[in-house]
């Protein structure tokens, strides 16, 4: 009877391993290869120390290409111009996406390519700024008007605060800016001169040493540049209104949508601690919208800068 057992168990075995052998799994289909994003979100600077802008701006554009694989980008790139006239051919051309820069030069850019101011960016944690007129406590000048005839130092062409600003205040107070090719230039009576420095710092050298008689430069400079005790010998003949930090610029013909994501994106980042840390290597506090909207700070800028251009 054992053996009968046995041989039992041994069937109903040999007929389960039979039967599982003989049965096919269900195929898994095969799950199509979605392709990686290849776009190239590429941010702009104009820049002489290339290798340190990049180093301060990589971190930025690699978070937001991150974030924007459902509108095909996959890395992103930095490119340095050697000069403001480069980048205006690279946004042109579409080879930039993003610039960042104060009123000024950007509006140069978006004036010759199309490209459209979006946001304003806090640089250094400042939103906004404006320029200030300074001469020697005692130099016996109190108001702009006892700078006609005399010798005013600004910083270079292309400066919003050490151009744009002062020369436009200046036309619409009234006044005769004319420029000149150097400080001991004769200036007449109905003119005030102005000669480029080429740097703030040249610029407050020049007005201590009396080398001009009044300097520009922006609150912020003043503050940061000036000693206290230097300060303390000088004297604010007038300041201009202020006009934000810095525009964030998207290249002309963007897809809306993914101009509309990078927007978002950049708003949101000094939310999390990702983004600030990113923000902070950017240099860069927040981004916002125009307080008193984009229509209105972008008409007021543009006056302003065709005054300037104007001359």
């Amino acid at each position: 009877m054992r053996n009968h057992t046995t041989v039992f168990v041994w069937i109903i075995i040999l007929l389960l391993l039979t039967a599982a052998c003989g049965v096919s799994p269900t195929p898994t289909p095969e799950q199509p290869e979605v392709a990686a994003p290849t776009g190239v979100l590429v941010f702009g600077d104009i820049s002489d120390e290339a290798a340190e802008t990049i180093n301060g701006t990589q971190p930025i554009a690699d978070h937001l290409a991150s974030q924007l694989g459902a509108y095909g980008i996959g890395r992103a790139e930095v490119k340095i111009a050697p000069d403001l006239e480069t980048m205006v051919q690279w946004i042109a051309n579409g080879e930039v996406d993003l610039y960042f820069d104060s009123p000024y030069p950007a509006l140069v850019i978006a004036q010759e390519t199309g490209a459209e101011p979006i946001l304003r960016r806090w640089k250094y944690g400042v939103s906004e700024y404006y320029s200030l007129f300074f001469a020697r406590a005692d130099a016996g000048l109190t108001t702009l008007a006892d700078l006609q005839g005399q010798m005013v130092a600004f910083e270079e062409p292309f400066s919003t605060s050490g151009y744009m600003l002062p020369l436009s205040y200046l036309l619409e107070q009234g006044f005769n800016p004319v420029e000149k090719g150097m400080p001991e230039a004769a200036v007449a009576a109905d003119e005030i001169g102005y000669v480029f420095s080429t740097a703030d710092n040249t610029t407050i050298q020049w007005v201590v040493s009396g080398r001009v008689s009044a300097g520009v430069v922006d609150n912020v400079g003043y503050e940061l540049f000036i000693p206290a005790a230097t300060r303390a010998e000088l004297i604010v003949l007038a300041q201009t209104e202020d006009v934000p930090r810095q525009l964030v610029l998207t290249r002309p013909g963007m897809d809306p949508q993914l101009k509309a994501a990078i927007k978002s994106l950049l708003m949101g980042m000094d939310k999390t601690e990702e983004g600030q840390a990113v923000l902070k290597i950017f240099l860069t506090t927040q981004f916002d919208e125009f307080p008193e909207g984009a229509t209105v700070a972008l008409a007021r800028m543009q006056a302003l800068y065709e005054l300037a251009q104007s001359r």
